[in-house]
């Protein structure tokens, strides 16, 4: 008897683990990406690429590219921990929400390197930085793993 009562707890907690699963996955999916495409184009990188820029959109600032990317890699870390983290989280309704906000920063900082690679390896046109304004929709991948229910 007390085998069935806990039955559906055990399901509901590996629904929930799997959830969390889907949804880090789906988190961690943009730094994937952008490790694969920056080793595709780490050979066309110059020695030093532009990481600021001024208001009419000239280059203002350069840096290796390794500098760079250890930069990125610093500022994406906490966010991707955060998303990853927050998909497992007990209170569902935070951490479904918390979990999107954070893997959107991921998508953004993702692209943004990206862009920035891109435009430094010849790769891609200037016109990539609209992407930008599409990676936080990747917020909703994660958000919909998660179900809102216990």
């Amino acid at each position: 008897m007390q085998r069935l009562m806990n039955a559906p707890m055990a399901s509901a907690g590996g629904r929930r683990r799997r959830e969390g699963v889907f949804a880090a996955i789906a988190a961690a999916f943009p730094v994937v990406v952008e490790v694969a495409v920056t080793s595709a184009w780490w050979d066309r990188l110059p020695d030093r690429i532009a990481t600021t820029f001024g208001p009419d959109g000239s280059p203002s600032g350069y840096e290796t590219p390794v500098g760079t990317a250890i930069l990125f890699a610093a500022v994406q870390a906490p966010f991707l921990v955060a998303a990853v983290g927050s998909a497992f989280a007990r209170d569902r309704r935070r951490g479904r929400i918390s979990c999107a906000v954070t893997a959107g920063f991921v998508a953004v900082l993702a692209s943004s390197w990206l862009i920035i690679v891109g435009l430094a390896s010849s790769s891609v046109s200037s016109v990539a930085w609209w992407l930008l304004a599409a990676a936080p929709a990747w917020a909703c991948v994660p958000y919909w793993f998660i179900s809102p229910r216990g």
